[in-house]
């Protein structure tokens, strides 16, 4: 899966992504703290989705050795992780602007009765001092006070907005995920590639150095969801990582990217036989050439994109045919069950297989459901003198080694009956 590959390993490269995925209309900071949790929440249904295919994996591979899918699947688990943080610091950061922002009007007040008390104290003394007419308020409590905390707040707010934006301005690849810079300003429009317009939200900027609006960039992933040959996404030949996808996507169209990606990167694609379902069987479910559709469950051969045929030679399986071909020159013969090559070189035509099945070794037959003869003459000859030889002395006679075998080949006969 060489692209699949390549995306995961992307996942952990210093690539842009963005903070937000607002829309269009909605730029409060609730409904920025219910995307990080919904995003947050993605995440996690994605990783237990992961540790479920990863666990499916176990006992399929020679110990110490992982598959190309096993190594993708850990470097997903890695990134996702890593992302998972990034969220929960974005949700921290925005609850204390919230907290600020909530609190600011109550401050304010408290440093305002504070103001107003030191004032009537210096008043009071003024007056005291017979110094009344000379006194004027330095300070105004409804004006200067009150600007001066709504500017010190606003910088507090825009100071924690500061810490969790990603840079809007820097192509993928520049710099660490996170930016030391301010967020942009409301005001500030860039305008998407695609929709040739003008737009205040968050912009995605493609290492060929085009931006996307999120909605565009979304729906490049969900193109390559139904077309081969929009996957991957890319702008100007410039792979779009598959990162980026755990902004713009819900948790079920991740998970049909995720599914595609496995297809579309498959070198050997394998869909049920069945027209009604046609599903593609991933090539984890594949074992001795025959996948497990995930849909309905049903075989698939490999070799033949049929239905599986389990005890029926496959007429696509050309290794076989060779084979076949040296066993009939052989005089080779299959067991009718479990299709294994047997050869027999001495003995009777009575085979039992390691499989415990009986059966003829003329026919093929199920055992004692023919009227093939229980030896070759050749064959018994050739046991009933090798048992004599073993048992008569070297000087015994003919007439000796004569009887001997006519007895031999009685009880061969009579064992097998």
């Amino acid at each position: 899966m060489p692209y699949l590959g390549r995306a995961c390993r992307s996942f952990i490269s210093k690539s842009l992504i963005l903070v937000y995925t607002n829309s269009k209309h909605e730029n409060s900071t609730e409904r920025r703290m219910v995307d990080e949790k919904i995003g947050l929440l993605s995440l996690q249904l994605l990783l237990d989705d992961l540790d479920q295919l990863e666990d499916q994996q176990k006992g399929k591979q020679i110990a110490g050795k992982h598959t190309d899918l096993e190594v993708a699947i850990q470097l997903m688990k890695e990134d996702i992780s890593v992302t998972q943080t990034s969220f929960q610091d974005a949700i921290l950061a925005l609850s204390t602007n919230t907290a600020v922002a909530t609190d600011q009007n109550v401050l304010a007040s408290i440093r305002e009765d504070e103001t107003l008390a030191e004032q009537d104290h210096r008043y009071a003394l003024a007056l005291s001092n017979g110094e009344i007419d000379g006194y004027e308020k330095s300070v105004s409590p409804e004006s200067t006070l009150l600007d001066h905390n709504e500017d010190t707040v606003s910088v507090v707010i825009s100071d924690l907005i500061s810490r969790i934006a990603i840079s809007e301005d820097a192509p993928i690849g520049e710099g660490s995920s996170r930016s030391s810079h301010p967020t942009q300003t409301p005001n500030r429009t860039k305008k998407c590639i695609s929709y040739l317009e003008e737009f205040h939200d968050s912009m995605f900027a493609s290492s060929c150095g085009h931006e996307f609006c999120l909605d565009c960039v979304r729906q490049m992933f969900l193109g390559a969801i139904k077309d081969k040959e929009l996957y991957p996404p890319r702008c100007c030949g410039e792979v779009i990582p598959p990162r980026i996808a755990l902004r713009v996507l819900q948790y079920r169209e991740l998970s049909a990217f995720s599914e595609r990606a496995i297809e579309w990167t498959a070198k050997d694609r394998l869909y049920y036989a069945e027209a009604t379902c046609s599903k593609f069987i991933p090539p984890f479910t594949i074992k001795d050439e025959i996948g497990i559709c995930p849909s309905c469950g049903q075989s698939t051969h490999l070799t033949c994109r049929s239905f599986a045929h389990p005890g029926v030679d496959c007429p696509m399986d050309n290794a076989l045919h060779d084979i076949l071909q040296i066993a009939e020159d052989e005089n080779w013969k299959r067991c009718f069950h479990c299709r294994t090559m047997v050869e027999l070189q001495h003995g009777c035509n009575h085979i039992t297989c390691r499989c415990g099945r009986e059966f003829c070794y003329i026919c093929g037959r199920v055992w004692k459901t023919c009227d093939c003869p229980l030896w070759h003459e050749e064959r018994l000859t050739n046991m009933a003198n090798q048992a004599i030889n073993e048992e008569l002395p070297l000087d015994a006679n003919a007439g000796q080694r004569q009887n001997a075998f006519d007895q031999m080949v009685e009880g061969l006969r009579r064992h097998e009956e």
